[in-house]
């Protein structure tokens, strides 16, 4: 399964890609594109080291990867600092049909017939010497208000599929956050997700999934809303303060909130109450949204959990049970995806390097896309799911994974899990 993926990656670069260089264009770009690719994948931690290991890594980087003209630090960074981001953001169709054609965006569905979709964003670079005309920028004062320090930064804004019930999260969409054209103010989370929500709406035929979009506390607006409403998309998005919660006190104190408990199988207490029809807020009247909150105690009765959002789905004792599950499953955009890109190999944060167009949000990409194929071989991959059972770690796993595509020359990935899981042996004949 993975070395089909890894081939339809290539052609994808090869076919879709538009060419942008009109000069020094002997190699094809998507050699360039599949050697970052490539990089991140085997999750080396710098293009130097990349590089370096070019020698011995040559022979499998063409059998595996099909490169055939690897490029050298320079040329690879000019060369992707000019490719439009929608271009790469194009190529997580390939691992996204994958899902359909083994049946796993079925096997995710929540709420009677939906894809959840958990929305939200997390800083991929910082500095504070190298910046371009896109970076955000944060100023450091002193007690006299001087500026002390100024920072550069991007951010990422992610769309990523998950189930409450499954551990691996599957990245739809991308969007940075950086300065816009023409724009000197810094560039923020609810507008990086207006332009993110229409990219995620041509990843998946509309007329094939229904989507609910889960967010944080950020973002219960009326533009989203009705933004989501046009996209025919669902939500469920946490809530913090606003009128809805004054309408929720007044319903308290009047008992009028419909409630209904249970109990898990750790004895933990858990109570859902909620609404429905209740107004956003007086700016936009005409919008009603649906409440709902929980809340968990231990066998002591100490409370161990509180969350409150709102929805668009109408609300009862059937459906209250999951909407929460669902609701709670945004943890797993902090935890499974930036938790895992930043700590356990993927080298989010580093900066491979910054360029003076799309370099840095390209490679954002291609992390998300290397991350993608992982996850995609971890949920269907024998080989791979034996390797890591074998690691035990994923940091261990890439470290295996990186000694063997070294030292061994091999056919294909699932040849290397296979090493790596001590399913292959290759026997040395003893000196004499």
């Amino acid at each position: 399964m993975i070395d089909n993926l890894l081939r339809g990656i290539k052609s994808f670069f090869f076919n879709d890609v538009k060419e942008h260089r009109y000069k020094n264009s002997q190699k094809p770009l998507s050699d360039y594109l599949m050697s970052a690719f490539a990089m991140f994948h085997l999750k080396d931690p710098s293009l130097h080291h990349y590089r370096l290991n070019y020698a011995e890594r040559e022979p499998n980087l063409k059998r595996i990867y099909d490169i055939h003209n690897l490029p050298s630090d320079s040329a690879m960074r000019e060369g992707i600092d000019g490719i439009l981001p929608e271009d790469i953001q194009a190529a997580f169709k390939v691992p996204l049909q994958t899902l359909e054609d083994t049946g796993i965006m079925e096997e995710y569905r929540v709420l009677g017939g939906y894809n959840c979709v958990l929305f939200d964003a997390t800083e991929q670079y910082c500095s504070c010497k190298t910046s371009c005309p896109d970076c955000l920028t944060r100023e450091y004062r002193n007690k006299e208000g001087e500026i002390t320090q100024t920072t550069y930064h991007h951010q990422a804004l992610s769309g990523v599929i998950a189930h409450y019930n499954h551990k691996e999260v599957f990245p739809v969409a991308c969007e940075a956050i950086v300065k816009q054209d023409g724009i000197t103010k810094n560039d923020c989370e609810l507008s990086a997700v207006k332009r993110l929500l229409p990219t995620v709406g041509t990843m998946l035929p509309k007329t094939k999934y229904d989507l609910v979009g889960v967010f944080d506390s950020l973002y219960p607006t009326g533009p989203l809303l009705r933004q989501l409403s046009e996209m025919n998309m669902r939500f469920v998005i946490g809530i913090k303060d606003g009128y809805v919660l004054v309408q929720v006190a007044k319903l308290k104190k009047e008992n009028k909130l419909h409630q209904f408990e249970w109990m898990t199988e750790k004895r933990d207490k858990c109570i859902v109450r909620y609404c429905n029809a209740l107004i956003l807020n007086g700016a936009n009247q005409d919008i009603e949204v649906n409440y709902f909150e929980f809340e968990q105690f231990n066998e002591k009765g100490e409370k161990t959990f509180y969350g409150s959002w709102i929805t668009d789905f109408v609300i009862a004792d059937d459906n209250g049970e999951e909407l929460v599950k669902v609701g709670r499953s945004r943890w797993k955009i902090e935890n499974e995806t930036f938790n895992t890109l930043k700590n356990q190999g993927y080298h989010l944060e580093h900066s491979y390097g910054h360029g003076k167009k799309y370099l840095a949000t390209n490679f954002m990409l291609l992390t998300f896309l290397a991350f993608f194929v992982d996850q995609v071989a971890q949920k269907l991959d024998k080989a791979f799911d034996r390797a890591l059972k074998y690691c035990k770690t994923k940091k261990k796993l890439w470290e295996k994974v990186r000694q063997v595509f070294d030292l061994l020359p091999c056919m294909s990935m699932n040849v290397i899990y296979r090493f790596v899981a001590r399913e292959i042996f290759i026997d040395f004949p003893l000196l004499e």
